[in-house]
């Protein structure tokens, strides 16, 4: 009787040691198998949000390179001197001087109806028509399909042909764009019309295309990848690119696309692993603690997974320089509150630094940082409670006002602003000085929608640049007529 009850307590035990062993197993493995999906899930996740970063980033310095090298392409001054007749004083001002000092753009030609390059400016020297003639022929089916974009949207006014809204802005653009490898480096290349902005009007037959070309600069492609939290931060051909490494297909949709952005890709489910590994393996050697102890370390996983989602959803939202909400948060937020009627009433204010360009030349660009953190700051303290302010670009901030409306109330705050961001700021090796000009919309005043009243206050904000920076422009007023000279 004794023996049967030792062999029985002998079976239990070995039974529980089982069981033990087996939900210790059980527990392990559920929870290998819990993290390597919440490893795949991160990963995931962060990958399509670096996607969405790079994507909105190339799109935004194409949008650039377009919007600057429309400061000419679309512009009454511009057919008059160049599709009328060829103004050499002209050439030289606005194009050898401007595009190059201004929006460093390295290559503009002028492309004539017969396919024949008119001029070439290279920086900020005219060159001859043997060397335009190379590039012309290197972009041809960009200049092709810039002339049919236009023969396509072109209107009839008058005696002659325009184009109805901002080419480059509008929801059916004119440009065309493309990446492209000339001389051994990579080239951001824009191909538009030449249209008049108010009063020409274009003759019947193809239009003179301008083509500008802005090299992608080792610089330029350093600082996108440090601005986006990106590693090994390039544009290349795609055969070349690692197998390991992330990449997005850049350039005009028409081309064959041969060239990718490529990044190294971030990995959290590495840091979900390299955390968790050694506290299951505590799980095995302490059974007796390791549903506990594997409760709160789990948590702390997911913490770290709901951590590090939250901060990739920040910096999708957010301006990583001065954590500002960015274009994409700002056009949100407008959008939304216009759909739910909780304002009767708004205002946009764009605002562009001027000679922050200057800045960066002579400090470097850590003291370019330095600024626009300060003016960040500033812009923001002014506005304080009465709306938000944003971050568009890399001098380029945007306001959505819902208090305070009165044009004098918004008058008397972008003289505040103005004021505020003309004052100096200290930065290693001296003391910083820029401007600002603003241009401001109402809604519904000046526009229905939310995408119309931005450009409004943008066509405002370039009206006051053009009429000289340093002020306010209201849209639907008409701007004074000042030499072209004094608003550059």
């Amino acid at each position: 009787m004794t023996r049967w009850l030792d062999r029985l307590k002998r079976n239990v035990a070995a039974g529980i040691h089982v069981i033990c062993a087996a939900v210790v197993v059980a527990l392990v493995l559920s929870n290998l198998h819990v993290l390597d999906i919440a490893a795949r899930i991160a990963d995931d996740v962060r990958a399509e949000d670096e996607r969405h970063l790079v994507r909105n980033e190339i799109d935004r310095q194409v949008e650039i390179l377009a919007h600057d090298q429309s400061q000419i392409s679309h512009w009454d001054r511009a057919v008059r001197a160049l599709v009328h007749r060829l103004d050499w004083e002209f050439v030289r001002t606005e194009i050898a001087d401007w595009l190059w000092e201004d929006f460093g753009i390295q290559t503009t030609i002028v492309v004539a109806p017969d396919g024949m390059p008119r001029v070439m400016v290279l920086e900020d020297e005219i060159r001859t028509q043997a060397e335009a003639e190379e590039y012309v022929k290197f972009a041809g089916d960009l200049i092709v399909a810039a002339r049919e974009a236009y023969m396509e949207r072109r209107l009839v006014r008058g005696d002659g042909y325009v184009v109805a809204g901002n080419p480059v802005r509008s929801r059916a653009p004119i440009f065309v764009s493309d990446v492209r490898m000339l001389d051994g480096g990579f080239n951001m290349i824009v191909a538009q019309a030449i249209v008049p902005d108010e009063d020409e009007v274009l003759p019947e037959g193809l239009p003179h295309v301008l083509l500008t070309l802005k090299p992608l600069t080792a610089t330029m492609l350093t600082d996108i990848g440090m601005k986006l939290g990106l590693k090994d931060f390039g544009v290349q051909p795609a055969g070349s690119v690692p197998a390991y490494a992330s990449r997005l297909p850049v350039g005009w949709a028409g081309g064959d696309r041969t060239f990718v952005v490529s990044w190294a890709p971030s990995y959290p489910a590495s840091v979900i692993w390299a955390k968790a590994l050694p506290l299951l393996a505590g799980v095995v050697l302490v059974a007796g603690l390791a549903l506990g102890l594997v409760a709160v370390l789990y948590g702390r996983v997911l913490r770290r997974l709901q951590i590090s989602e939250e901060r990739s959803h920040f910096l999708a939202h957010h301006d990583a320089l001065t954590g500002l909400p960015n274009r994409l948060r700002f056009d949100r937020t407008l959008e939304e509150m216009l759909a739910r009627g909780e304002q009767d009433r708004c205002a946009v204010l764009c605002v562009d630094l001027d000679r922050f360009k200057a800045v960066n030349d002579t400090y470097g660009h850590a003291a370019g940082d330095m600024v626009i953190r300060t003016v960040a700051w500033r812009i923001a303290s002014a506005v304080g409670e009465r709306g938000m302010a944003a971050r568009i670009g890399g001098d380029e901030f945007i306001i959505l006002l819902r208090d305070g409306l009165e044009r004098d109330a918004v008058l008397l705050l972008c003289d505040t602003i103005v004021e505020s961001v003309c004052e100096e700021i200290p930065v290693d090796g001296g003391r910083a000085s820029v401007g600002a000009s603003i241009g401001v919309a109402w809604w519904p005043d000046d526009a229905v929608t939310a995408k119309s009243v931005i450009r409004s206050a943008d066509e405002a904000l370039y009206q006051a640049k053009k009429d000289g920076r340093g002020r306010t422009r209201l849209a639907g007023i008409p701007p004074a007529r000042v030499p072209v000279a004094a608003g550059r």
